[in-house]
């Protein structure tokens, strides 16, 4: 069964730097909106209705939901970009049948799995982390240290429908591309 194609030019694929900036830039862009709301208000201008009759404390909470929101969508694009990178790597040491120890390990794991599986392999537990893990290629804390990221990138990411991960507040984006940026470096090329 064939691997899945990579090629670069399918998708709008982002890197961690991009998503880093946006996130920044983000964040500027809602502490000016923040300050040109609380102007308006103070100088008795217009504002947008979504903001009339709130109080300093609506504003803030207003202000404070939208960080968090913000927040949380970029905690996703980086552990979900660097999940993508994580796969085309590993697709690319079982596909060019490469030698190195972590390429000999996915292949080894490859041969075991399914058809379906062979197309669509698992990727936390029992899967291409574990082997990433298991091949002792890096220090076992950076591979701990992305998985922290996993449960709030899902709990964002499929609807939010259960009981919010406590690393939901416990993780800010600089520290969660930290996380995931130090696994792709240590990842061996």
């Amino acid at each position: 069964m064939p691997l899945p194609p990579l090629d670069p030019e399918i998708g709008e694929r982002q890197t961690l730097d991009e998503i880093r900036n946006w996130y920044r830039g983000m964040v500027e862009a809602l502490v000016d909106q923040r300050a040109a709301v609380m102007r308006a208000i103070q100088n008795g201008t217009p504002v947008a209705a979504r903001f009339l009759g709130l109080t300093q404390a609506g504003i803030d909470a207003y202000f404070d939901a939208q960080r968090q929101e913000l927040d949380r969508l970029a905690t996703l694009n980086l552990v979900a970009s660097a999940e993508a990178s994580i796969k085309d790597d590993y697709f690319h040491r079982v596909g060019k049948q490469l030698k190195d120890s972590l390429s000999r390990a996915y292949q080894q794991w490859y041969r075991d799995l399914s058809a379906p599986k062979k197309r669509r392999p698992d990727f936390d537990e029992g899967g291409i982390l574990d082997v990433l893990k298991d091949a002792q290629v890096m220090n076992n804390h950076i591979v701990g240290n992305y998985r922290e990221c996993l449960r709030p990138r899902h709990w964002v990411g499929h609807g939010r429908n259960w009981e919010t991960p406590v690393e939901i507040d416990r993780l800010d984006p600089d520290d969660v591309y930290d996380r995931c940026d130090g696994l792709l470096r240590a990842i061996p090329a």
